[in-house]
């Protein structure tokens, strides 16, 4: 990476999940990393395991860099950009991961029109991966993309660099985060309102799954999907159409209609199996709970 140089850099937010998960991948590939966040107690703790060094702010950590990471909330983050604008310099890379781009690709393209080496990534995992070989990241080009993509591809050669507009981006987010999460906020509502234990010994492998999803997505911090889903200008015209069909098949449902469920269903199925792995979706729930039972057993 970089003709084998170690860079200098600083993660602002280094103590937040995604944030300590880069600083543990450039510390591993042989870069000194600087670590700033507003939450000392946790910065300090992850210096002290890493190896890494402690900014006093996010000004000095910029200033220390080659190269800065901004893993902040996505409605903190416009705000740190403009913080670190006079730090900035033509040397600087700059780069922010936010899930949701709307409200922040005006700063990064103005902060790239100052000849900063700007990037706008989405890493479209989450801080459980293990490494990033086989990962995917999506990339905003903000002025030059065919420099932007090079630039991503030095900096994460291990990544899938996926090129897309800031628009198109929040739209499938829309659907690939928002959407799921709220399913999964909705069904861990109605679950914890029962004997979960009783639930989990009856339940079978579509129950187990959806369970664990359900957790998993409960485990977060509230603020980050309260702004995936209240932030995002496309949100609303998924769940709208998500409530309208749920509804259907609830009316459907209600009035006993069999013939009108299988056609539902199998209008449905017709149109998911458009996709090439379909065929394998039954084999692929059972190797994922399989999965789930190994790890669960070894916790």
């Amino acid at each position: 990476m970089f003709g084998g140089l170690g860079l200098r850099v600083s993660i602002i937010g280094g103590a937040g999940k995604m944030g300590a998960w880069f600083a543990k991948y450039f510390v591993e590939h042989g870069h000194e990393v600087i670590i700033s966040d507003v939450r000392m107690k946790e910065a300090k703790a992850l210096v002290g395991v890493l190896g890494a060094k402690l900014a006093e702010n996010n000004l000095e950590a910029v200033r220390m860099a080659d190269l800065s990471l901004i893993s902040t909330p996505i409605d903190v983050t416009p705000k740190v950009l403009t913080e670190i604008l006079p730090e900035l310099k033509e040397s600087k890379i700059i780069v922010e991961i936010s899930s949701l781009k709307s409200k922040i690709l005006p700063v990064m393209k103005n902060i790239a029109r100052y000849g900063v080496k700007a990037l706008s990534i989405h890493p479209l995992f989450g801080s459980g991966a293990k490494e990033m070989v086989g990962e995917r990241i999506a990339l905003i080009p903000l002025r030059d993309q065919i420099f932007e993509e090079k630039l991503a591809k030095k900096i994460f050669p291990d990544a899938e660099i996926i090129v897309v507009s800031g628009e198109l981006h929040d739209n499938v987010m829309a659907l690939t985060l928002a959407l799921t999460h709220f399913v999964n906020i909705i069904f861990a509502s109605v679950v914890s309102e029962e004997d979960i234990e009783l639930l989990k010994r009856l339940g079978g492998t579509t129950f187990m799954l959806q369970l664990a999803l359900s957790e998993g997505v409960m485990t977060e911090k509230p603020s980050l999907y309260a702004s995936i889903q209240i932030d995002n200008k496309y949100t609303a015209k998924y769940l709208e159409k998500f409530m309208f069909k749920a509804a259907k098949l609830k009316e459907i449902i209600e009035k006993k209609d069999f013939e009108s469920f299988i056609k539902f269903y199998m209008t449905t199925r017709k149109l998911l199996s458009k996709d090439e792995e379909f065929s394998e979706a039954y084999e692929k729930m059972y190797r994922a709970l399989k999965a789930l039972r190994v790890a669960n057993h070894r916790a």
